[in-house]
């Protein structure tokens, strides 16, 4: 049974430098600041079969080895210009990005080798089980990851572009099913691949043993690709314009803000080019000041500059983000740092009655670690008391007494003020599509004002994926929030993630349920690929797949690579 030129260079011939190679080149593509679903599923794809080959090779150390090194290096190039001014130096800056990038290897690495490992030793289980065991280990393995890590998903081997057809799914698995999603892929392709590789295309002509082996293997295969491409049904038709303006008897108007004046000579705005910039903007009823606009020495200062805005706010509701500086009684050497803060000032209220709602409780590793102080009071809800527009009369706006609507905001649920400063574009893009998504699992709408030189600032959530500027300038934007407010949580943060993974891991189990898909689905599918016999020719794994292959002559030889390839 023989393998073709390109098979053997590949297998035989150059097996370390093809894989690094591929593996630095892809990992340059996925694994950037703003990581997308197709190169990520190609980047494991690979991954998986270069350790199937080498996991009981006697040169596994050393081809790892060199898999290290290639990952690591194009993933730190992926990040060296986002990277390159978040520290003092840009070698500081590279240093840290490629020890991350190492380390985040080794989670990824340790999950394929584990899904080797158990696979090897539990024949016994259903093809479909083992083909699903992987995707099942890296949910959970950047399930947990996300949680250990201090800045969250952000160097996950996740997609952080919601531009692929299973987003539809957030509100409802959370990225922990984007995950998986990404790695049933990997795991589908892989072994497709894999029977490529050891020529198992062209062998029609399979021992009994054999015969049923390949039978239940492709089997689970047509089940779980019939699976993954049902799942992209409803994104086509799932409806996710946002809400209109226009009715308020269903939808409640708001227009919010983001504040970012610049300057003629491109310093950092002052607190008197903020106060200036919030009077000007007069139509907004919510505005929101980047994160650490202006900084404080003390409270008096901070309260002086509160009465300033109340003055000046026109009505609105002005989201001051701030830094304060505080001392530290628990570090001896220092005698005061800074916290991030977040107040809501409003004309109404009196001196000593704004609303400080929120100190940042996560800062940035090494760039505010030491710098800063986190907070930990978790964030509180409050609202926002919409009075009837004009044209409206207070009964036809809301019901007695106050005639009122109100529109709960927090950082954390509801409208979400997320106050940023980023230093880089992709680096604000990274981070604003992390806030979408956080938005998207709590069906919520996130109002993201980065202060950054080249930030990225924008609405999202609720139907609303809009960037609204890049770098300075400030703008505004109407949004409708719908009425009477439905305060309910979504599925997946009304469960939480463990049951999610509980859920990924019954799934795992359910190989009636995939029978059952394969068979419902097979049938129909096979009245159309019937039709064409020349794609059939063309793709052997899928006919094989649709129709039982024919019993010929027996063959005696083992080919013992192909073992290694296909788990």
């Amino acid at each position: 049974m023989g393998v073709s030129g390109v098979q053997n260079w590949i297998l035989n011939e150059y097996p370390t430098p093809f894989f690094s190679a591929l593996e630095c080149v892809l990992s340059l593509v996925a694994l950037g600041p703003v990581p997308r679903f197709i190169p990520v599923v190609l980047l494991i794809l690979v991954l998986r079969i270069h350790g199937q080959r080498i996991a009981y090779r006697h040169t596994k150390g050393r081809e790892l080895f060199c898999s290290w090194i290639s990952i690591t290096f194009g993933s730190s190039m992926a990040h060296r210009h986002a990277a390159s001014a978040a520290l003092s130096s840009p070698a500081q800056s590279f240093a840290v990005i490629v020890i991350l990038s190492s380390i985040t290897y080794l989670f990824a690495i340790a999950a394929i080798y584990l899904d080797i490992r158990i696979r090897g030793k539990w024949r016994t289980g259903s093809f479909w089980s083992q083909i699903t065991l992987f995707p099942l280990i890296w949910a959970i393995t950047w399930s947990a990851v996300s949680h250990w890590s201090p800045v969250g998903r952000l160097l996950n081997w996740s997609p952080a572009s919601a531009s692929h057809s299973y987003n539809f799914l957030t509100p409802y698995l959370g990225p922990t099913a984007v995950d998986w999603l990404v790695a049933a892929w990997a795991s589908l392709l892989s072994e497709m691949v894999a029977l490529w590789l050891m020529g198992f295309e062209n062998d029609e002509l399979l021992d009994t043993s054999q015969n049923s082996y390949m039978s239940k293997r492709e089997s689970a295969l047509f089940s779980l690709g019939t699976l993954l491409l049902a799942l992209t049904l409803p994104s086509f038709f799932h409806n996710n314009l946002p809400l209109r303006t226009d009715i308020y008897t269903h939808e409640t108007s708001l227009k919010v803000g983001c504040v970012l004046p610049h300057p003629p000579d491109r310093s950092h705005p002052s607190l008197d080019d903020f106060v200036k910039e919030t009077a000007r903007m007069t139509a907004a009823k919510f505005l929101l000041w980047p994160e650490s606009a202006v900084t404080f020495d003390s409270e008096k200062e901070r309260e002086s500059a509160f009465e300033r805005i109340r003055k000046q706010s026109n009505g609105a509701y002005v989201g001051v983000a701030f830094e304060q500086y505080v001392e530290d009684h628990t570090v001896p050497s220092s005698t005061s740092r800074t916290m991030n803060g977040l107040a809501i000032v409003h004309q109404k209220q009196k001196p000593g009655e704004e609303v400080v709602q929120y100190y940042k409780r996560q800062l940035v590793p090494l760039t505010e670690s030491f710098s800063k102080i986190p907070s930990v009071d978790p964030p509180r809800i409050h609202y926002l008391e919409l009075t009837h527009p004009k044209g409206v009369t207070a009964p036809e706006w809301a019901p007695a007494p106050n005639f009122t609507r109100l529109v709960p905001f927090t950082t954390s649920i509801s409208l979400i003020l997320a106050p940023a400063r980023t230093w880089e574009t992709t680096v604000g893009l990274a981070m604003w599509e992390q806030a979408k998504t956080r938005a998207a699992e709590i069906g919520s709408m996130v109002l993201w004002c980065d202060g950054g030189a080249t930030g990225v600032s924008g609405i999202g959530g609720q139907g609303i994926e809009e960037i609204m500027q890049v770098g300075a300038g400030s703008w505004e934007r109407t949004v409708g929030i719908r009425w009477p407010f439905d305060e309910s949580r979504t599925v997946y943060a009304t469960v939480g993630e463990l049951v999610v993974l509980a859920v990924l891991a019954a799934a795992m189990g359910s190989n009636v349920a995939a029978r059952y898909l394969a068979t419902a689905v097979g049938k129909r599918a096979a009245l159309v690929l019937t039709s064409g016999k020349f794609l059939l020719d063309k793709i052997p794994l899928l006919r094989r797949g649709l129709t039982r292959p024919a019993t010929e002559e027996h063959r005696t030889d083992e080919n013992t690579e192909r073992q290694y390839l296909l788990g």
